[in-house]
């Protein structure tokens, strides 16, 4: 299979992480790339907006690396092989998530789980990098079409952030010691995954608790689907929650006591952990889950088909995030935000607002 020649060379402009200024917890320097060529089932994809999940900022220490892996843009030019192969073809729009390849000859891949793939690649191995530029080289087996209901700037946190609460609520949504309308999914931590999360759950029919840890997110946590409120650091609401929940996805970015959040799971209870704590370990005493046939579980994103059918969901129950749209020329400032655990409840970085415009 054959290279396909671009002429003349696109031009694509961004930022990359720079070496740390003094006294700065990180640096970006602005870059300018070309791309001259394709690879058989490679398209190039003008971006449209791009989102900051906090999984970037495990980027920042790695100088070169250009972040971003919730894009949504344009398909300006396709491989050779790419329409025969996919069904993605020039003028579609589509967004990018995490992944940006895996082998696709694998046992996994062939089971259609190509996210779990051994030599799975993350969107900063992808030819020019990841979305913190105006156009990116992707795989075209995992670009997906975004649906005509979703703008955009909504549809990008989705690519990550959707995809990594969509995917547990689908994989785990039955129990053997719960029928399906006694099924109680627990929210912990209302940030960019959390309020996502609450949508989610509530769309698909389950019972929907919040835990926060601050009484003033009630009525906000009910907004977005919640049809219980527990602030879980009170004596007299730990108490209640003993074996209540089904599933409980953990979105908080920190080190917990996880001993405490399995107590509250019922028999064959799942604690779902998306965020990733500072440790980079989940301590968990093992009588609790061995005596109830609890489970501790993760999320990697979604399959290339669930991701589709995510997607398609968001958009038929009008689930959107909660956003804060700013530009790439202010992607320091965006990112220092989320770091500092402001942002509510997801940045989205306008990369092209001629093309925003045309869909508002």
């Amino acid at each position: 299979m054959s290279i396909k020649e671009i002429n003349p060379p696109i031009q694509v402009s961004g930022y990359a992480v720079a070496e740390k200024e003094e006294g700065k917890e990180f640096s970006f320097r602005p870059i300018k790339q070309q791309v001259k060529s394709l690879g058989p089932l490679e398209v190039f994809v003008e971006v449209i907006a791009s989102s900051i999940c906090y999984t970037d900022i495990h980027s920042l220490h790695n100088v070169g690396c250009i972040p971003g892996h919730e894009i949504v843009g344009i398909v300006r030019h396709v491989g050779e092989q790419v329409e025969k192969e996919t069904k993605i073809k020039v003028s579609d729009r589509v967004g990018m998530g995490w992944h940006y390849t895996s082998c696709f000859e694998c046992p996994t891949c062939k089971n259609h789980f190509e996210n779990l793939c051994d030599k799975t690649l993350p969107f900063d191995k992808a030819p020019i990098g990841g979305g913190f530029q105006t156009g990116v080289v992707w795989d075209a087996r995992f670009v997906f079409p975004i649906p005509d209901k979703l703008k955009s700037v909504d549809a990008s946190p989705l690519l990550c952030a959707g995809a990594t609460v969509y995917s547990p609520l689908y994989y785990y949504r039955e129990s053997p010691y719960s029928k399906r309308n006694e099924f109680v999914v627990a929210v912990l931590g209302l940030g960019g995954l959390g309020h996502l999360a609450l949508q989610f759950a509530k769309k698909m029919g389950f019972h929907v608790v919040a835990l926060s840890t601050n009484a003033n997110k009630e009525k906000e946590c009910r907004s977005f689907g919640a049809d219980e409120f527990f602030v879980h650091t009170e004596e007299n609401d730990a108490k209640s929650l003993s074996c209540k929940f089904d599933m409980i996805l953990n979105t908080v970015s920190t080190d917990i006591d996880n001993d405490k959040f399995i107590q509250m799971l019922k028999p064959f209870g799942k604690m779902v952990m998306l965020g990733l704590p500072d440790s980079g370990i989940y301590k968990a005493s093992a009588f609790p889950l061995i005596l109830k046939d609890r489970a501790i579980v993760g999320s990697a994103s979604a399959t290339p088909d669930l991701m589709k059918e995510m997607l398609q969901f968001a958009a038929d129950h009008n689930i959107k995030p909660q956003i804060e749209l700013t530009t790439l020329d202010n992607v320091t400032q965006a990112v220092e935000k989320v770091l500092k655990n402001q942002a509510r409840y997801r940045v989205v970085m306008a990369v092209n607002q001629a093309l925003i415009d045309k869909e508002n």
